[in-house]
């Protein structure tokens, strides 16, 4: 009873990360027109989380968190987060930007510290847990994005409504947290995040291989998400249909975000998931830059079965760290560098279209980059021969 406690209390916290922030991009027109604020002042403000998601990982194993029970620091930080967005739909710009800013921080801890409690508490249950708590946060990002507008519209008439809204959800989760964190003794959480053995990690090619999949997969993602609406419109599809096709993508990820991982990557080895969502990643990147007219829904769609890399690279994260002690530092290198290579990612692209004034490059890069996934990816997903000898022995 109690653990089920807790996972209502985890889906709740994955719900909370995500939607806060993507409710933030349709109301561009009215959160400018409102505050005054110019283009690259908007593009600014998008661009806060996933710089500071990469920056700011370190913080959920920083001295700070270790000096207290991981339940609390989670509880702490999803404390942060409210108040965090209840400032930035208030008052001016200036709370706008520093909520958002605030709020990032708060995620990218938690980004950290939830996947070390997936880990120490749910064991060989850990490749469930995991696919369905990043299924939760693709879903409230998608409802974020998409019910904005028409909370704004159905409330308070401008952009406030459609933001403020969202502190609704870590809210509830702060409400469900805390028995969570009641329940653990200081006692029993004090060693699960520790100083951080960086030297260890740091000389361990596993470490590294899981780092750069982390990296890889959150690029060809964000990219994807940035460029492929003006992709779409350049090649003669309207706004509108281009938004929709960006929403096919992401909206099939959702169900192989859950499902591959559920159906291939049920134990220790992580391949036969791998595989398949960088080899659709792959062919979908190659065939939007060669056959881009021939067939594009069956590149948007296989685009989309990519997109669900997401949980296989936090099951690698979490399987792959040798000892809890681990487990943190790990999360936060892999995010950590993950992020703000991703956040380079959509800059890359667009230079390269710039640069050659099509769009074949830049999609044949992204498939490039996918090669690169599959053979690091390969070596990430398989375990270590000490967790197959830890497996036998716990049979």
């Amino acid at each position: 009873m109690k653990r089920g406690r807790e996972v209502v209390a985890l889906m709740a916290v994955a719900a909370s990360q995500r939607s806060a922030l993507t409710s933030v991009p349709p109301q561009i027109n009215a959160i400018r027109s409102d505050l005054h604020l110019s283009l690259s002042q908007f593009a600014a403000l998008t661009s806060i989380p996933l710089i500071l998601f990469g920056l700011a990982a370190p913080i959920g194993i920083s001295k700070f968190a270790r000096r207290k029970p991981t339940e609390s620091a989670i509880l702490f930080f999803i404390g942060t987060l409210v108040v965090a967005l209840s400032l930035r739909a208030l008052f001016n710009s200036t709370a706008l930007f520093l909520g958002t800013v605030i709020a990032s921080l708060a995620i990218a801890a938690l980004n950290v510290l939830v996947p070390v409690i997936i880990k120490r508490d749910f064991g060989s249950n850990l490749t469930k847990i995991m696919p369905v708590y990043t299924v939760v946060l693709a879903i409230f990002a998608t409802m974020g994005a998409a019910l904005s507008v028409p909370i704004s519209n159905a409330t308070t008439h401008n952009w406030r409504g459609g933001i403020a809204i969202w502190v609704i959800i870590p809210f509830t989760a702060l409400i469900l947290w805390i028995p969570v964190a009641r329940h653990h003794s200081n006692a029993h959480v004090a060693t699960t995040i520790q100083k951080a053995p960086w030297r260890a990690i740091f000389r361990d090619p596993m470490s590294w291989y899981v780092t750069l999949y982390m990296g890889i997969q959150s690029t060809t993602f964000y990219t994807t998400v940035a460029w492929l609406p003006k992709t779409l419109i350049d090649w003669g599809h309207s706004p509108a249909s281009a938004g929709s096709l960006l929403a096919l993508t992401t909206g099939i990820s959702i169900p192989c975000s859950l499902l591959i991982p559920l159906w291939l990557g049920r134990g220790l080895d992580q391949r036969k998931p791998m595989v398949l969502v960088s080899c659709a990643s792959l062919i979908g990147f190659i065939g939007m830059a060669a056959a881009h007219d021939t067939a594009p829904l069956l590149w948007i769609i296989l685009l989309g079965i990519g997109q669900s890399s997401f949980p296989t690279a936090l099951v690698m994260i979490a399987l792959r760290a040798r000892s809890l002690s681990e487990a943190g530092p790990l999360s936060a290198m892999a995010q950590g560098v993950g992020y703000i290579v991703a956040a380079l990612g959509p800059i890359i692209v667009g230079q390269i279209h710039q640069a050659t004034d099509s769009w074949k490059a830049p999609y044949f890069f992204l498939a490039s980059l996918c090669v690169l996934q599959f053979f690091i990816g390969w070596r990430a997903a398989q375990p270590r021969p000490e967790e197959v000898a830890a497996a036998k022995e716990s049979k």
